[in-house]
């Protein structure tokens, strides 16, 4: 995915003002500290855990390799969507969210509006097309809200139905580099 330096500079400082609220530090603060490559701005455990797997491995439970806070949110709500939800029981703790956490980090980095300009998948699922999806999942600029719930949503559903769990969706897609 490619992006223009104009709107990785936006979401670099949407993702530190996101971050100093929810750490309660000031945005200077927390400048200083991720220009020195320490997040833990205010004493508490940071909420990035790892780099962001990017593919090269499976998370270990309870590691989310979460890129920014906006990842982070978004895992959080995933975990949320998933508890209320029966037909996902088991997917929020073990292997199964390890592996959850691999695939959506390595399709999106668990951003709500990645964009593959090559093949036109969207989303935290990156789905493909993204017309799969309820139009509040869709980009803005095609009449949506790319809500992440509504993303989320239907990339567990598409999960459940196509491959049973998110082991088997990430272990198909590290062997066909697609889900």
């Amino acid at each position: 995915m490619a992006a223009s330096g104009a709107a990785v500079a936006y979401c670099a400082a949407g993702g530190i003002i996101l971050y100093s609220g929810i750490k309660g530090a000031t945005i200077a603060d927390t400048v200083k500290a991720v220009l020195a490559g320490n997040l833990n701005v205010t004493g508490t455990e940071p909420v990035l855990s790892g780099g962001g797997s990017g593919g090269s491995g499976t998370a270990a439970p309870g590691d989310t390799g979460a890129a920014n806070a906006g990842a982070a949110a978004n895992q959080a709500l995933a975990k949320k969507i998933i508890q209320a939800n029966p037909a996902y029981a088991g997917w929020d703790t073990g292997q199964e969210w390890a592996d959850l956490v691999s695939l959506w980090n390595k399709e999106s980095t668990w951003s709500n509006t990645a964009d593959n300009p090559d093949s036109g998948a969207y989303g935290i699922p990156q789905a493909l097309p993204y017309t799969k999806m309820p139009k509040a999942a869709w980009p803005p600029s095609a009449g949506g809200s790319a809500d992440p719930a509504t993303q989320i949503e239907w990339g567990l559903a598409y999960i459940a139905q196509r491959y049973g769990n998110p082991v088997m969706a990430w272990a198909h897609e590290t062997a066909n580099g697609w889900y």
